[in-house]
């Protein structure tokens, strides 16, 4: 009895030995499998898309796509990346040195975007030639089943050039540029309202420049919510802003800042699309500097008070539109140094800033 007792002892002891072993062989087996059945989904949803583009006219070529990150994550590189197709802007050619993509296996729907530029884009008929580079881009997307739920975008030392015989040659440059999207937890889905700010930072902006007289880097900072909007859809931007406008979509300017050296914008405000497809609403501003624009019309300048005096009836019929008037108050510019200006009115295809209109405004389709 004893002897038959230690050997069953011991096949049992052997077992539990083994068994932690075996397990963990299981596992790792189960999670390959797991883990390549997913990458080839992965590979056919890609695969899938670039039909589609391809059926729409937009044919994007990567010949050295890689799909890897075994066993934790997706990670698909796509090194030489090309494209050609018709846009809302015309036939159009373009190229990218690399573009990676990752992904956690426990997180897929949170997609981590790196890119090499620069990003070349040049129209076949040679009227316009783009050319879009960086020190690093960096972006984040979170999707909520189909639709996308957050975007987030940094830029470190952006360059745009864009040169053509049909479009104003520019060549711009910034420090940094970051800009953010994400749905409204505030507001019911079907609205399909967002949130969005962006920024730019010791910004070199040309015809600023010559408009404003100064050489001072810009800083620009914008934050707005937009309702009933569909972003990236594969719509054409006729389309896109015809459907925003029948929905109803409204832009609200929370807050424009702009920093040009002595030179200051503030402006809040809310823009829609009349039926003529033209802009209208109303932006309400304060400025610095007004003086010193106005001299660069030839409205004042050395030697002549008009643009002060110019300057200080707009100041003072913005201030009456700000806020009742009282007994004493004058055109004393806020602690800030800001300066109200009178309401500026977009209607029926007229720009007017207080009873004065002085623009038109074009349909943007």
């Amino acid at each position: 009895m004893s002897a038959d007792t230690s050997g069953t002892i011991k096949r049992r002891s052997r077992i539990g030995l083994y068994l932690p072993v075996a397990l963990l062989f299981a596992i790792a087996a189960g999670w390959s499998v797991f883990w390549f059945v997913a990458r080839n989904a992965v590979n056919t949803a890609v695969n899938t898309w670039l039909a589609r583009e391809a059926a729409e006219g937009r044919n994007w070529n990567c010949p050295d796509r890689a799909l890897g990150g075994f066993p934790f994550r997706f990670e698909m590189t796509c090194s030489n990346l090309t494209f050609a197709g018709t846009t809302p802007e015309g036939p159009v050619t373009g190229s990218l040195p690399r573009l990676a993509a990752v992904a956690q296996i426990y997180k897929p729907q949170h997609v981590i975007v790196e890119a090499t530029g620069p990003l070349k884009i040049a129209k076949t008929d040679g009227t316009a030639d783009l050319t879009f580079d960086w020190k690093l881009l960096d972006a984040s997307v979170i999707a909520v089943g189909r639709a996308v739920d957050r975007v987030s975008v940094v830029i470190d030392q952006p360059t745009l050039t864009v040169a053509g015989s049909a479009v104003m040659p520019l060549d711009l440059r910034a420090n940094s540029f970051e800009s953010h999207l994400r749905r409204d937890p505030a507001r019911p889905a079907e609205e399909n309202t967002y949130d969005f700010t962006l920024a730019f930072d010791g910004a070199v902006v040309p015809p600023l420049d010559a408009l404003l007289a100064t050489q001072t880097p810009v800083k620009l900072a914008l934050d707005a919510k937009v309702s009933h909007a569909r972003p990236f859809t594969a719509q054409s931007r006729a389309q896109e802003l015809e459907t925003w406008r029948q929905a109803g979509g409204r832009l609200h300017i929370l807050r424009l800042s702009m920093d040009k050296g002595a030179q200051r914008l503030d402006a809040r405000g809310e823009l829609g699309l009349d039926e003529a497809h033209r802009p209208a609403g109303t932006i309400d501003a304060s400025v610095a500097g007004l003086e010193q624009l106005l001299a660069r019309f030839g409205i004042g300048g050395q030697g002549s008070n008009l643009g002060s005096l110019i300057a200080g009836g707009l100041a003072r019929l913005g201030a009456r539109q700000a806020q009742p008037p009282q007994a004493g108050d004058g055109a004393a510019k806020p602690a800030d140094g800001l300066t109200p200006l009178p309401t500026v009115t977009i209607a029926n295809g007229r720009v007017a800033v207080g009873p004065f209109a002085f623009a038109t405004v074009q349909p943007l389709y």
